[in-house]
């Protein structure tokens, strides 16, 4: 983990001083996880954040032995169970590596204490709140309103490269629609001039 690039790259969500980095960067702890490995399962609780650096997780539940994938955390972004974490309740989805994943964990609470004396942490806390619930609500809304070519289309524009990376049917089903028909929609598209 380089601690001065990291610095600069978060410092892009939202300003973190050099005093305020000191103390933050004495959170962070390194975590690897292998393909397939979980990094929190379903009823389990969680106490930290996560900024994943390497590597594909998705968030998936089950029903009826049936996976149902709910989006996808890539380089640069946090794989966290917000809700557990803030609720302090059993985490009601799954987050499982598709890649080999490299990771930064840092513990909530810790994090929170040194709001008091560096309050740019409670901004950049906020920044990233407020960019995964406006990332949320624009992909509750388009999965319900677009048709799954143009869901297809906002997938690969929001995951470049991704789907060369992972299976299909993990696209498939964060798309809701079968392996089948996603097969023919990029079929349909290669043949588009």
């Amino acid at each position: 983990m380089d601690a001065q690039k990291l610095h600069i790259s978060l410092n892009q969500i939202s300003l973190i001083t050099d005093e305020a980095w000191e103390e933050f960067e004495q959170l962070l702890e390194p975590v690897s996880l292998d393909r397939n490995d979980h990094l929190i399962r379903v009823g389990e609780r969680t106490h930290f954040c996560y900024l994943l650096t390497e590597g594909v997780i998705r968030v998936y539940y089950s029903k009826e032995g049936n996976e149902y994938n709910k989006t996808f955390f890539v380089p640069g972004m946090f794989p966290t169970a917000l809700t557990s974490l803030l609720t302090e309740s059993p985490c009601q989805l799954s987050f499982q590596a598709l890649l080999p994943c490299q990771l930064i964990k840092f513990s909530y609470h810790r994090f929170r204490n040194l709001f008091a004396s560096h309050r740019c942490l409670e901004t950049f806390l906020l920044r990233v709140l407020e960019g995964e619930w406006v990332k949320k609500e624009k992909h509750d809304i388009q999965m319900v309103t677009n048709d799954a070519i143009t869901n297809y289309m906002i997938f690969r524009e929001a995951y470049p490269g991704l789907e060369n990376k992972i299976p299909q049917h993990h696209i498939a089903s964060y798309l809701g629609i079968t392996p089948i028909h996603l097969s023919r929609i990029r079929a349909q598209l290669t043949k588009k001039p």
